[in-house]
Parts: C-alpha cells; sequence; structure tokens
C-alpha cells in the first residue's frame, strides 16, 4: 500500500504534510523553502512535479502543495519527497511512495 494514494486528474486541493525529525519532532522550517519532488519509480532523474510548498505554520513544521492541473494524469506508481533549502543547507526528507488512481 502506498504512503499517499491521489486520484487521477484530480486538481485544486491540497496534499498536508508534517515534517519530522529522526526523533518525531516537528522541524520549525523559518527560512526555508520546500520543494515537493515526484517521480516514477525507478527514473529519479525525471521529476512529474517539481513546485513549492506553503508554509503553513514554521514552527509546527506544517505545510502543503496545492495540487495543480497536468501533475497526476496517468495511473502509475510514484516517489516523492520534500526537499528543505535556504542559506548553505538542502535537506531531503525519506522518500515515500505515491500512487495515481484511476478516477471515473
Amino acid at each position: 500500500m502506498a504512503d499517499l494514494v491521489i486520484p487521477q486528474n484530480d486538481i485544486g486541493y491540497n496534499l498536508n504534510f508534517t515534517i519530522k525529525e529522526d526523533d518525531g519532532t516537528a522541524v520549525t522550517l523559518t527560512g526555508y523553502t520546500i520543494t515537493f519532488k515526484v517521480w516514477q519509480a525507478g527514473y529519479p532523474g525525471t521529476l512529474i512535479v517539481n513546485d513549492a510548498c506553503t508554509i503553513d505554520v514554521a514552527a509546527s513544521g506544517t505545510c502543503h502543495y496545492t495540487i495543480q492541473a497536468g501533475d497526476f494524469v496517468d495511473m502509475d506508481d510514484l516517489k516523492f519527497d520534500l526537499v528543505l533549502t535556504k542559506a548553505g543547507v538542502i535537506l531531503s526528507s525519506k522518500k515515500y511512495s505515491l500512487e495515481v488512481e484511476e478516477s471515473g
């Protein structure tokens, strides 16, 4: 089972994330930009989505990505991570699985 399941071609809703340290505490997102990166499993060099997240509450480590038209048009098994960037620092989250499922 995938970590995240998205209906094919749905748009305009948020994928909500809480970024945590290994010990479970929230990462303080102050000063960071966050990029949502999605690729087909086995092909990390070709990104399907490579776009900014919006930070909701920096102190709580919460952010979201709003699904755009064209993001998930094909049913597929994908991988994603969140990349946090600020001056001199680039941190990638663990890799997660994402399934785009058929939608009527």
